[in-house]
């Protein structure tokens, strides 16, 4: 009887089964706020599985991602177009799912041929920096250490504990306006947060200054995304919005922009030398006129990082 009830458990287990299996890893994750997202985490979720070969991974984005294996050594915008298609047959071959996300949590699946060597196999998003999933791929006769509700679970706690982070992130934002040029001129950050997400915002969104005062605007607080600030029009040009323009004071008109602000690992992760593109952390605009001026980040304006100066005489 024992052993006949063990047969039956191991038939029966989800771990040993021989059909293939569709897994279930989460691209992020979405802070919320009272005007609705205001950030999240730039994870996988949960950043580890363990599969069959033969089996499928679904990718659903919860913000903007992309599906990375065996990155080629390009500028991040060649992989903001998917190729390589979606079935691994080696380990030596390159995929990209593109840019997934923008359109709303549609899965992205990519499926590990029965052929394909067990192993390690590890995914990046482009777009994020520290932002990996480990799949290791098991011949079918082995269990599997989990089950695909037990990895939710653990993704679920993942999550919870990012976004929590994330929050108290911002609560200590909001309390800090040092001078950090030590010009005694106030200080925005550029974004904040940790190596698994960020707080899309200005830190502080509103600020005022008097005629002839600068602000400085730092990107140090935010390690995983880019941002721009920029005052006036909006290019409509994705590239150009990255290219500094207007100088760095502003009178209420034209255009005045940072460009590209990222740290010196993102720019390398985003392998931007040789490119139009410059690596900066910080941007400093002196005000030469009254008035009350808005900016915005034109990579994240869309979800509400935008930010007002008010400038007394």
């Amino acid at each position: 009887m024992v052993t006949a009830l063990s047969i039956t458990g191991i038939i029966a287990s989800p771990a040993v089964a021989a059909d293939a299996n569709t897994w279930h890893v989460q691209a992020g994750s979405v802070a919320f706020g009272a005007t609705g997202p205001v950030g999240g985490g730039n994870r996988f979720y949960p950043e580890a599985i363990a599969i069959h070969a033969g089996d499928s991974v679904a990718f659903t984005p919860m913000a903007v991602h992309t599906v990375t294996f065996n990155r080629p050594p390009v500028p991040v915008f060649a992989l903001f177009g998917p190729f390589g298609g979606t079935l691994i047959n080696s380990p030596a071959q390159s995929t990209n799912s593109g840019i997934i996300g923008d359109t709303g949590p549609v899965p992205y699946t990519v499926t590990f041929a029965s052929t394909l060597p067990t192993g390690t196999y590890s995914f990046i998003c482009g777009l994020h920096i520290g932002m990996t999933e480990t799949i290791t791929v098991l011949p079918p006769s082995q269990a599997l250490p989990r089950t695909d509700a037990e990895y939710g679970l653990i993704a679920q706690r993942e999550v919870t504990r990012d976004l929590a982070t994330l929050a108290d992130i911002a609560a200590e934002a909001n309390q800090d306006n040092e001078d950090e040029d030590g010009d005694g001129g106030p200080t925005v950050w550029a974004g904040a947060g940790n190596k698994r997400g960020s707080n899309l915002r200005f830190f502080p969104s509103v600020i005022t200054v008097h005629v002839g005062q600068a602000i400085t605007f730092v990107k140090t607080h935010d390690p995983t995304e880019p941002h721009t600030v920029t005052f006036g029009e909006e290019n409509p040009d994705p590239i150009l919005q990255l290219i500094p323009s207007g100088g760095d004071t502003y009178d209420g008109t034209g255009t005045v922009n940072s460009g590209f602000l990222s740290t010196k690992a993102q720019f390398g992760y985003y392998q931007l030398a040789g490119t139009p593109l410059v690596q900066a952390t910080k941007f400093k605009v002196n005000f030469t006129r009254a008035g009350t001026f808005d900016y915005i980040c034109e990579l994240h304006d869309v979800v509400g990082m935008v930010g007002r100066v008010i400038v007394r005489p």
